[in-house]
């Protein structure tokens, strides 16, 4: 592949995954969280299968930054969908926990979050389902080697 093909490629790719992300968001934010963002509703996914976690561990999953990550915790906080406890061995570490309210609100959100992506996804065939996850999956692993 020459330089020009590449570039040509390249730009099909960013267009491509832009417009995918924002659909995606759009759709998320209709039809799945409509109380929530996406990044708040991804947060409280992560947080239902790594409990007890911590802002570090958030921040390094989503490669954002920390105080980010500390805003978004406050705010879920405030509305009663987490709850922290600090480390009773170095009182520095917090803890973060689902409250039911928060669990609810996921389990819901995921149910969802299936019928809406496995409509669209029934669209494809399994073999292609299945070649674009391990392709993703794929790039992943290049991304997390830079």
């Amino acid at each position: 592949m020459n330089k020009v093909e590449l570039h040509e490629l390249i730009e099909l790719y960013t267009s491509t995954m832009n417009e995918v992300n924002r659909r995606v968001n759009v759709i998320m934010n209709d039809e799945v969280h409509q109380e929530l963002t996406t990044d708040q509703f991804a947060t409280l996914r992560f947080l239902a299968k790594h409990e007890p976690t911590t802002s570090t561990e958030i921040a390094n999953e989503f490669s954002i930054g920390k105080s980010a990550v500390t805003a978004q915790v406050n705010r879920l906080f405030e509305r009663e969908l987490l709850e922290r406890e600090r480390d009773e061995q170095d009182r520095r570490i917090v803890y973060l926990r689902l409250t039911s309210k928060g669990r609810a609100l996921v389990e819901e959100g995921t149910e969802k979050l299936y019928d809406v992506l496995g409509d669209i996804l029934t669209q494809f065939s399994q073999e292609e389902v299945t070649s674009f996850v391990q392709s993703l999956q794929k790039l992943v692993t290049f991304l997390r080697e830079k």
